[in-house]
């Protein structure tokens, strides 16, 4: 089911974004391919609130993106950590992101932006899965032919979910930056 409704959203997506160029005149709809490192401030949750510290990881997105108008994109994220419970176990812990970004250009090549994210962490103590909301702002700050480069900087709200390290319920706040690269692929 969640496959179907993936495919029905990128389809209606394609179809705005053609009606899109052709009422504007574009020749070609602005698609593009990209990566992302990310880095975050910790998610106000876990040991110390130390878990999401640093470089968090590295994610891969597509979208259409209009350059100084809007953009909208999708990408996924992955990456693997260790973390130690009560009794001093360690487990490996694999963290999988999905996310999906609006933002419109305010002023030339600086953008507001707002993100959903469906984080999910899988691990032998258990598995767990939540919600993320985030808003922020970010700017171009490179064009190159058809490749640009860009940072983030955005507010996240962690919503609560239960935690099988800490054995309850948890949430939490974070802040995140990122920086990456688009490549327009037309």
């Amino acid at each position: 089911m969640r496959t179907k409704i993936i495919s029905v959203l990128l389809l209606l997506l394609a179809c705005s974004g053609l009606g899109f160029a052709q009422s504007t005149g574009m020749s070609q709809v602005p698609l593009f391919v990209g990566g992302a490192l990310e880095f975050g401030s910790g998610t106000g949750i876990g040991a110390q609130n130390e878990r999401g510290v640093g470089f968090r990881n590295i994610e891969a997105m597509a979208g259409y993106w209009y350059p100084q108008i809007a953009f909208v994109r999708v990408g996924y994220g992955y990456s693997t950590f260790d973390e130690t419970d009560d009794n001093d176990d360690v487990y490996s812990v694999k963290h999988h992101d999905f996310d999906v970004e609006l933002a419109v250009h305010a002023y030339g090549d600086l953008y507001v932006k707002g993100a959903y994210s469906r984080a999910r962490d899988l691990s032998d103590i258990g598995d767990v899965s939540w919600n993320e909301w985030g808003v922020g702002g970010g700017s171009v700050v490179n064009y190159v032919s058809r490749t640009m480069l860009f940072a983030e900087v955005e507010y996240r709200w962690v919503l609560e979910h239960f935690d099988p390290f800490l054995n309850k319920k948890v949430k939490g706040t974070r802040l995140q930056f990122n920086l990456g690269f688009a490549v327009y692929v037309y």
